[in-house]
C-alpha cells in the first residue's frame, strides 16, 4: 500500500465503494441517497480511487524497473491526479463521473467480462473494508 494513499475508516470505504456501486448498477435511488453524503466528502472518491488505482499501477518493490513501468506507473499517477482536480473543482457535480470513471478502470483491470464489474468492485469493497477495520484494529491494540 502506498503511503500517499490516506487511510479511510471503514464506514467510509464501504461509503464510497457502495456509492461506486450504485452508479454502475444504474440504482438511482440508492445512488440518490448517498450523494449527499459523498459530496460532502469531496476526497472521498478520489481516495477510494487511490486504494484500487495504486496498487496496480505504481512500481513494485517485487520486480525490476522497466521503462513500460516507469509510464504505468506516471499513467496512475496522472489519472489520480485528473480525478482529484475534478473532485475538487466541482464535487457535487463530479461525484457520478468519477464513479463511472473509477468502475470503467475495475472493468479494464480487474473484471473478466464486462457483466463481472460490479463482481469485481464488490469483491475490492469487501477487501478494502477488511483492510480498513485491521488498521483500526491494530490501532486500538496499540492504544491498550
Amino acid at each position: 500500500m502506498s503511503p500517499i494513499i490516506p487511510l479511510l475508516p471503514p464506514h467510509l470505504v464501504q461509503l464510497g465503494f457502495d456509492y461506486i456501486l450504485a452508479v454502475e448498477a444504474g440504482d438511482d435511488a440508492t445512488a440518490a441517497r448517498l450523494a449527499p453524503e459523498v459530496e460532502q466528502l469531496p476526497g472521498l472518491l478520489p481516495a477510494i480511487a487511490e486504494l484500487i488505482v495504486f496498487p496496480v499501477t505504481a512500481l513494485s518493490d517485487h520486480t525490476d524497473p522497466c521503462p513500460d513501468s516507469f509510464v504505468l506507473d506516471e499513467v496512475g499517477v496522472i489519472y489520480l491526479m485528473a480525478i482529484r482536480e475534478w473532485a475538487t473543482h466541482a464535487p457535487a457535480a463530479a461525484a457520478p463521473g468519477i464513479a463511472r470513471t473509477i468502475a470503467h478502470f475495475v472493468s479494464q483491470v480487474f473484471a473478466d467480462a464486462p457483466k463481472d464489474v460490479l463482481q469485481a468492485l464488490q469483491a475490492l469493497r469487501d477487501e478494502q473494508v477488511e483492510r480498513a477495520r485491521a488498521v483500526v484494529e491494530n490501532v486500538v491494540a496499540l492504544h491498550r
